[in-house]
Formats: structure tokens, C-alpha cells, sequence
């Protein structure tokens, strides 16, 4: 293979590409959401429960996927999680109760949940700290990009091939990524296509790896806990708009399968460009001599402000102004997520940040699981306006639980992206 300059960003596309599939994978059943439950009769509450199957593996996979990617390295580990999510993505075509997608839906979930700690450890790997932000905003906006693509693509295989063909052919994507991974992905002190310009611009983060931190000390660290909160109650809400958009538009606004086609990927895209700015932004903060824990946190604190624009949707307003207000609360999403992400590697050693990040998503799993089946049961006997209250007010609460636990370490002018340590009691 031949040297390629600055080859760091290939790998962030390799990253994108896999986040925006496992978004495609998972969204296919909300897509088809409408056909299914008119065809299998299935309630809000039914539905509710195969959503919360899919959490329940996603959650408690987490730690565990994220202690795999840490102690078998990115590559094997990423490989093995996007070969067992996609089989488990195309297996849904055989589906045809609420059992059954439920016990597929729990196997999609246990694949997935290790991307995020796999994207997350990737960039840690190959990025210096002052260019995480950017670099995780690029890979983040495949979940806007596999969100957008999937509503019409899905429903133009839906129209034309039937429902089923539509868990095939988009698990069927996954295996193609598989092999251009494992061709392409190395460290970057062993990759052939590295440059010396480039290994000394990643510099310490090309060197090997760092000493690994005991498990049991990131539970006893505030800051992981700090991570664990914030993503318990801001999470679930974004889940919200996921699963629940197409419903909405289809039994609220009287959507056909062709309109939700047609417009369901707006918001999805609105929050594409927030998590590249978010990054972006909380990147240019730190140049400008900001600490990188206070860049993070401006930027999240922001988008956490405009989640609240989804309260528009809990009114009689509008179609044009509802859609704003959505699409406004995913863009405030956007700049959250890939700063919360970067948070995780700027803040942890290295080597236990697939550990971290699995932490967190197990947080973000569990109260996904909760305010799901809540949905669920709301709307069978309240409708949406509750919800979408909630969706607009909470996640400020996650943005208080995370700026009030966690500790900020002093950074010199001369250095403002000091890399940080999260200490504990213990002294971690």
C-alpha cells in the first residue's frame, strides 16, 4: 500500500460509513413502522415492547462490547460486532409477530452497541486532542446520514419489493463495510499508508498503547458517573424522535407511506449539520484558548437549549411550525452528541475510553428502556403532547447533572488542551 498523506481521514470515513449503517439498520423497522402495525396489529404498547428489546440489549451490551474493544483492539472487535449486527439486521425479513421482532430486534442491539465505543476509540487512536472534535463530528453525522437515506430508500423498497426485502438488502451493506475495514484499518505506527508527517502529527497518540486502567476505578470515578447521567436523561429523547417521528406524522398529521418518504428526513437532517458544527465549534473554542472541558460544555449547554423547540409539537400548531420545532430540537442534538463523545476520549486514558463510552451508553440504554415503554403507555392514554413536553424539557436536566459533577481541571494558557484525567477517591 502506498503512502497516503493525512490517511487519518480516511479512517474517519470508514467510521462514518458504519455509523451511518447500524442507523440505517435500526431505523428500517421505524420506517416500515406503519405497514407492519397495520399488517400484524400491533398496539402503541406492542410496538413500544420491540423497541424496548432492541434497548435492553443495547444497554447492557455496552460495558461489555466496550471492555472487548479495549482489550482485542478496534479493528477485531469492530469487525466482529458489524458481522454479528448485520446478520442480526437481515434476519428480521423472517419476523412476523411481536415475539419474533423482539427477539431479532434484542440481537440488532447487542451488535450495535459496541460502534460508538469502537468509533470512539478509533479517533482516540488516530487524532490529536485538538482535532478529536471535528474528527467525531465528521464520523457522528452518519447517524444524520443513515437516518436521512434510510426514510426513502426503505420506503421505495417497501413500495416496490415488499417490507422484508427491506431488512435484507440493507443488512446485506454491513458485510460490504466489513471487508473495506479489515483491508484498511490499522494503527497508525503499523499502517503502511502512514507518513512520518503524519505519525508525528498524531504524535503521542501513534505511540503505543498506555498502561490499562483498572476496570472497578472507572466506577468509582465521579466524572464517569458525571458521563452516565447526563447520557440517562438527554439520550432517550433523541430515541424519541427516532422511533417515533414516522408514527407521529402518520397517525397525528396523516401522513402517507409516500409522504413519510418525501419529508420524514428533514429533522434527521437538521441534526446531521448540528453534530458537525457541534464539533467544529467546540474545536475552534480550544484553538481560540478555551479549555477543552469548557469548549465541550458551551457547546452542549447550546444545543441543549434548542431541544426545547420540540415543545412546539405538544401544541395545535401548524404542520410547518411543528416540523421547525423538530427539527430544531434534533439540530440542538447534534451539537450535544459529538461533544459528549470527544468529552469521553479527551478525558480518559486511552485505553479504557471503549470501556467508558460503553459506560455511558449502558446510562443512555436503561433510560431509553424506561421512557420508551413510558411512550408507549402515554401515548395509548394521554396522546403526545406529554411527551414531546418532556422531550423539550429534560434534557436541560442532563446538561445540570453533567456541569454540576463534573470536575474541570485547570488548563494553562500556553495549553489549553491539556489532556485530562478523571480522578476518583481512589485516585484514578
Amino acid at each position: 500500500m502506498k503512502k497516503i498523506p493525512n490517511f487519518r481521514w480516511v479512517i474517519v470515513l470508514l467510521l462514518f460509513a458504519a455509523t451511518a449503517i447500524s442507523y440505517v439498520d435500526r431505523q428500517v423497522l421505524t420506517v416500515l413502522a406503519p405497514t407492519l402495525r397495520d399488517q400484524l396489529q400491533i398496539s402503541n404498547t406492542g410496538y413500544a415492547s420491540i423497541l424496548t428489546a432492541f434497548l435492553l440489549a443495547y444497554t447492557f451490551m455496552q460495558p461489555v462490547t466496550g471492555w472487548l474493544i479495549d482489550r482485542i483492539g478496534t479493528r477485531l472487535g469492530f469487525a466482529l460486532i458489524m458481522a454479528w449486527w448485520s446478520l442480526a439486521a437481515g434476519l428480521h425479513a423472517i419476523a412476523g409477530s411481536v415475539a419474533s421482532f423482539a427477539v431479532f430486534r434484542f440481537l440488532l442491539g447487542a451488535g450495535e452497541a459496541g460502534s460508538w465505543a469502537a468509533c470512539v476509540k478509533a479517533v482516540s487512536e488516530w487524532f490529536p486532542q485538538k482535532e478529536r472534535g471535528f474528527a467525531t463530528g465528521l464520523w457522528s453525522a452518519g447517524v444524520s446520514a443513515g437516518l436521512v437515506i434510510s426514510v426513502p430508500i426503505v420506503a421505495w423498497i417497501n413500495l416496490t419489493l415488499g417490507w422484508r426485502w427491506a431488512f435484507i438488502l440493507t443488512g446485506l451493506v454491513g458485510l460490504v463495510w466489513l471487508a473495506a475495514w479489515m483491508w484498511l484499518y490499522r494503527l497508525p505506527r503499523a499502517h503502511p499508508a502512514v507518513t512520518d508527517e503524519e505519525l508525528h502529527h498524531i504524535g503521542e497518540y501513534a505511540a503505543a498503547p498506555a498502561k490499562r486502567t483498572p476496570y472497578m476505578s472507572l466506577l468509582r470515578s465521579r466524572n464517569v458517573w458525571a458521563v452516565i447521567g447526563a447520557r440517562v436523561l438527554a439520550d432517550p429523547w433523541v430515541w424519541f424522535y427516532y422511533f417515533w417521528i414516522p408514527e407521529y406524522l402518520t397517525r397525528s398529521a396523516g401522513f402517507t407511506a409516500a409522504d413519510i418518504g418525501k419529508y420524514a428526513w428533514i429533522p434527521f437532517a437538521a441534526q446531521g449539520v448540528g453534530i458537525v458544527l457541534g464539533g467544529a465549534f467546540s474545536d475552534l473554542l480550544c484553538r481560540r484558548g478555551l479549555g477543552v472541558i469548557s469548549a465541550r460544555l458551551t457547546v452542549m449547554l447550546f444545543g441543549m437549549l434548542l431541544m426545547t423547540a420540540g415543545i412546539a409539537a405538544a401544541f395545535e400548531l401548524s404542520i410547518t411550525i411543528i416540523f421547525a420545532g423538530i427539527s430544531t430540537a434534533m439540530l440542538g442534538f447534534g451539537l450535544w452528541a459529538p461533544n459528549m463523545m470527544s468529552l469521553c476520549a479527551d478525558a480518559f486514558p486511552r485505553d479504557s475510553v471503549g470501556s467508558v463510552v460503553g459506560l455511558g451508553g449502558m446510562g443512555a440504554g436503561a433510560g431509553g428502556m424506561v421512557f420508551t415503554m413510558a411512550t408507549g403507555w402515554t401515548l395509548d392514554h394521554y396522546g403526545y403532547a406529554p411527551v414531546f413536553l418532556a422531550a423539550g424539557a429534560i434534557p436541560l436536566l442532563a446538561f445540570a447533572v453533567l456541569f454540576t459533577l463534573l470536575e474541570r481541571p485547570k488548563a494553562s494558557a500556553a495549553n489549553p488542551i491539556e489532556p485530562v484525567r478523571l480522578r476518583d477517591n481512589a485516585g484514578l
